[in-house]
């Protein structure tokens, strides 16, 4: 997610690895906060956002082919599997819940994620997906972490054979009534909006994705280089005049379409280059429904002595982040009232052991996040990631599919802490 979480991922031969965020120095916390990453996932450092990492595709009335699979299709479109996948995503639901907990997944960690099970036993229904980014760094095609092109998107080999994450997200709509937000960006590779040099290629390349997942709510990671990168005709900028011509687009399509951004942060609030994504987008007409931020990895320049301070350094992240956003929309002449700009929040702690590894978000932070969302009713809570919510309590170094602390004894514990959240 940024430098203080920053995301690594190294191919095995069996799979991607994301290491959400190495710091640099404990020190310089705002800079490595200010990205340089999970869910989703996230973390919010240099590499890591529960970034995280990406890919796109088109849904819409055009077909994207099977070599082999693909009996029903996403909607109007084929999203079929060019190896199989029976099944599609299936429809989306008509909206997102007013709060929700939708914890970023790393959709290319292998094996791949089954959201399917996972809903069936946890009853989570509400997922982000990271990351999309450019397949090649200039070819301005979205891919899942350069791993998985789009119209097949990521699978791995189970007991009953090969399966994939668009038939995951089918049964995930179909069975529970829930949905997936697909986050553009993260940490590592090169995101769309600086592989496509242009801003009618970079509105393609989201619409396709879009339409390949039948989505009508999406996020942008931005972090690391890329939170900086606003001189004229940058990808900060053309991201902005993408999403606006994006939305205006949908809008006159009749179709619904939620914009969040993904943003590193420290306990004080957005760094400089955070707030100016912000103000980039609105100067050029994005309606933004919602911000969420990396609460993780802040270092000990800017979070000093985090023992048993993590759910408390993360409340006041989005605190001062509730500041920001009341001077930067009173700028933009754009009032909004308190109540409002709660609802536009939302929080992703890195659970567990942080890549600031001092930095330990135990169940008693989780708890303590989930008690002043409720206070506030924010519109989000997240967290980096999905798939490190197992135990492994003996761990003394950041794992990748567990929490590396000693208080989590069960499988999916904090999902059971903030699942609760989500209301319609």
């Amino acid at each position: 997610m940024r430098r203080r979480g920053w995301t690594l991922l190294v191919w095995l031969g069996i799979g991607a690895l994301l290491c959400l965020g190495c710091p640099e120095d404990d020190d310089d916390a705002t800079d490595d906060d200010a990205g340089d990453d999970d869910t989703a996932d996230d973390d919010t450092g240099d590499d890591d956002t529960g970034d995280d990492d990406g890919g796109d595709d088109d849904g819409g009335d055009d077909d994207t082919g099977d070599d082999d699979g693909g009996d029903d299709d996403t909607g109007d479109d084929d999203t079929a599997d060019d190896d199989g996948g029976d099944d599609d995503t299936g429809p989306p639901p008509g909206t997102w819940p007013t709060r929700v907990f939708a914890p970023y997944v790393d959709a290319t960690a292998y094996p791949t994620p089954e959201l399917g099970d996972i809903a069936d036993t946890t009853s989570l229904a509400w997922f982000t997906l990271g990351f999309i980014v450019d397949e090649t760094g200039t070819a301005c095609t979205p891919s899942w972490g350069t791993y998985y092109d789009l119209a097949t998107g990521p699978s791995s080999w189970g007991p009953s054979g090969k399966y994939y994450l668009y038939d995951e997200i089918a049964h995930v709509r179909t069975a529970h009534g829930g949905d997936v937000m697909v986050s553009f960006g993260g940490a590592a590779n090169t995101p769309l909006a600086a592989a496509c040099t242009d801003v009618s290629s970079l509105v393609t390349a989201y619409t396709d994705t879009i339409d390949a997942l039948n989505l009508i709510r999406i996020d942008f990671d931005v972090e690391g280089y890329w939170v900086a990168d606003h001189a004229p005709g940058g990808s900060v900028e053309r991201r902005s005049q993408a999403i606006a011509q994006l939305q205006t687009n949908f809008a006159n399509a009749g179709r619904p379409l939620e914009v969040w951004y993904t943003l590193p942060v420290l306990p004080s609030g957005l760094t400089p280059d955070g707030i100016a994504v912000l103000d980039s987008g609105l100067t050029h007409g994005v309606e933004i429904d919602g911000v969420n931020v990396m609460t993780m990895d802040y270092g000990d320049g800017a979070a000093p002595n985090p023992q048993d301070m993590m759910g408390e350094y993360g409340i006041q992240a989005i605190q001062s982040l509730h500041a920001q956003l009341d001077t930067l929309y009173t700028t933009h002449g754009i009032p909004k009232t308190s109540a409002e700009l709660w609802a536009m929040i939302g929080t992703t702690p890195m659970i567990g052991m942080n890549d600031v590894v001092t930095e330990l978000f135990h169940l008693q932070d989780a708890q303590e996040t989930l008690d002043f969302a409720n206070q506030e009713q924010i519109g989000m809570i997240s967290m980096w990631s999905l798939n490190r919510d197992h135990p492994c309590p003996k761990a003394t170094w950041v794992q990748l599919d567990c929490s590396s602390i000693p208080d989590q004894t069960k499988d999916w514990q904090f999902t059971a802490i903030f699942n609760p959240y989500t209301t319609p």
